[in-house]
């Protein structure tokens, strides 16, 4: 009697074992399933949709770290675009063309700055950039280039130009604004 108490005991102990580790297993995948989808949900709640650029709100945030904790050693440069004459773009060729615009313009912003550099969309044909350790004379050359780069290419058989503004972190600035 003994003997099957035992073994009953045990086996109820392995089966109790087996359980947890199922039990461990699923809460695990549930785990990881939850930090992948947060991560989607932190990358796309960063991103603008369309062009796929940070947002408006992830431009502050960055802003906001660099304008509070200044590295005084290294240059920030920051440049505001604009798209000349969007609207005619829209009015003209129309808002799925105005889109196409859009986001071959952001394509080329995105493909002539470094990886820890920042493009964002401010707002409809507006867009800013945060150039980290970067001088002002070499951001300014780099804006030309962009400048000329969106001004030689066509989107959708449009042509456009655009307008660029430059400033520094040397020159004062202590908020995004």
């Amino acid at each position: 009697l003994e003997l099957i108490k035992k073994q009953y005991a045990s086996l109820t102990l392995s089966f109790l074992l087996v359980l947890c580790l199922f039990l461990v297993l699923f809460v695990y995948r549930n785990f990881i399933a939850s930090k992948k989808h947060n991560k989607k949900l932190t990358y796309l709640a960063s991103r603008d949709p369309l062009t796929n650029c940070y947002n408006r709100r992830s431009l502050f945030e960055a802003m906001n770290k660099y304008l509070t904790n200044p590295d005084l050693d290294n240059e920030y440069c920051i440049m505001m675009i604009d798209i000349d004459h969007f609207k005619n773009v829209n009015d003209t060729y129309g808002h799925n063309k105005g889109d196409s615009v859009i986001c071959g313009f952001a394509s080329i912003l995105q493909s002539n700055i470094r990886e820890s550099d920042i493009v964002a969309r401010f707002g409809g044909e507006e867009f800013c950039v945060i150039l980290h350790q970067m001088p002002y004379k070499k951001a300014m050359i780099i804006a030309e280039n962009m400048r000329q780069k969106i001004e030689n290419s066509t989107f959708d058989n449009i042509k456009i130009t655009s307008s660029f503004g430059v400033t520094s972190l040397q020159f004062g600035a202590f908020t995004p604004s």
